[in-house]
């Protein structure tokens, strides 16, 4: 279900809606089927130097004169680091499109108000999805391509979405832990079905682990038998490079650009969002707290992130990001790239899309 661009004469008038109706009238997008061809060396590697917050904060200023507009797309914008991103892209671009997926219109409203306050000549639509679903990436990525309209294509995709898990491996309905199918599989499987609806030189970002990959176990890729939190970060850290280094590797992503990037200690809320009962309480009390002495504001992180998607600096190919914008230490992915991982982990991306879709009942565990 989604909320439909309004007219320019409507958009201070809208009233918060109270039922959405899915529609049952999208047809399904196609996915594009990926080579599982191990593609040439796609890792770019840029000097590793700090970006200032100065810097990020004028460069994003200067693209109200630089481009006037953009089509964006944000998976997870309705909070926290996504949100941020998504009013800096408001105030920094004349008139973007902003199309933003989430769990609840109702919920988000306030926001989109507020959105709408700030640049009128923008425009926002809001899909409304439980995303931790593989079948409902698929329905919301139809959505967005029937709210592009004709000719126009994506320029920028920011994914942020996802939850920390403190009780354990979590099976949802698609048989994968559902906090790894929002942070890892749901965000490929975005990636590749909005392949046909990019612009040429697209950037894709995701915010994760950039630099913090680590070990994968190689008989668990799903980490059925072995998930824990630091598992899980470091495996599908890895994962999230390997995916992008394929994804970049493909002729017709050359001009394209895929961000792995980790955005540091951010007070969000999220810690206290991940638990429940006594554990929750403690989380968003007492740990939450602590951490916001000496976390980074989010608003911060929100320019950062627009800067990494849209400067020259870091344009093309698969990069792996640190929050403040140096490329981080790749020796622990380096050994998985030689060894033709990109590959081994995109065929599993491809075995689990077809087990939780139920396209291969036959698929592994």
């Amino acid at each position: 279900m989604f909320l439909s661009r309004p007219t320019p004469s409507q958009q201070h008038n809208i009233q918060p809606a109270v039922n959405f109706h899915y529609q049952s009238t999208i047809k399904p997008i196609t996915t594009v089927n990926i080579p599982t061809i191990s593609p040439k060396s796609t890792y770019t590697s840029i000097p590793s130097k700090m970006v200032s917050l100065k810097e990020a904060t004028a460069a994003n200023e200067a693209l109200k004169h630089t481009q006037t507009s953009m089509t964006a797309v944000f998976i997870g914008a309705t909070a926290g680091i996504g949100l941020s991103t998504l009013k800096t892209l408001a105030r920094s671009i004349d008139r973007p499109h902003a199309i933003m997926v989430g769990r609840s219109a109702t919920a988000f409203f306030p926001q989109l108000e507020a959105l709408r306050s700030s640049n009128p000549n923008a425009t926002f639509d809001f899909i409304e999805s439980d995303i931790s679903l593989l079948a409902n990436v698929d329905s919301a990525s139809s959505s967005i391509k029937q709210l592009l309209k004709d000719g126009e294509k994506i320029d920028f995709l920011f994914q942020s979405q996802g939850y920390v898990s403190f009780a354990g491996r979590e099976t949802n309905a698609d048989g994968l832990d559902n906090s790894i199918s929002l942070r890892y599989y749901g965000r490929v499987r975005f990636e590749q079905n909005l392949l046909p609806l990019l612009s040429s030189s697209a950037r894709l970002v995701s915010v994760l682990g950039g630099g913090k990959e680590g070990k994968i176990i190689e008989d668990d890729l799903d980490l059925e038998r072995n998930y824990s939190i630091t598992a899980s970060a470091a495996q599908f850290g890895s994962f999230m490079t390997l995916s992008h280094d394929h994804l970049a590797g493909l002729p017709e992503n050359s001009g394209r650009t895929f961000t792995h990037v980790f955005p540091g200690l951010v007070k969000t809320g999220l810690l206290g969002r991940s638990a429940k009962g006594v554990l929750g309480g403690f989380l968003r009390w007492v740990v939450e707290p602590l951490l916001g002495l000496f976390s980074l504001n989010v608003q911060e992180v929100g320019e950062r992130m627009l800067y990494y998607s849209t400067s020259e600096q870091f344009a093309k190919g698969s990069l792996s990001l640190d929050w403040d914008g140096r490329v981080t230490d790749e020796k622990v992915v380096a050994e998985y790239r030689a060894n033709g991982w990109a590959q081994k982990v995109w065929e599993h991306n491809e075995k689990m899309f077809a087990r939780a879709l139920g396209h291969d009942e036959r698929v592994e565990k």
